[in-house]
């Protein structure tokens, strides 16, 4: 069974050591990294697609529609989830 998916989604987005880490509230235990915004997206998408398949299912491809941030550091930012 998957789990409900949200319509609007709030990342928690870091910045240390020159790396962003981010997490999902919806989603525990979802967190992700890049050394740039872009790669950041990629990688919570991957993040969410894995979370979202079933055991023994393909991850279906996650598009995040609307992710930014503007000022790095400790900010929430929001993104609409888009699920294939």
């Amino acid at each position: 069974m998957q789990p409900e998916m949200p319509t609007e989604l709030h990342v928690k987005v870091r910045l240390e050591d020159n790396s962003f880490w981010a997490t999902v509230d919806e989603y525990p235990g979802v967190f992700a990294a890049g050394d740039s915004l872009d790669e950041l997206r990629e990688s919570l998408e991957e993040a969410i697609a894995l979370y979202l398949a079933g055991p023994d299912e393909q991850p279906r491809p996650v598009n995040l529609v609307g992710f930014e941030l503007q000022t790095p550091g400790e900010v929430p930012a929001t993104a609409a989830l888009e699920y294939a």
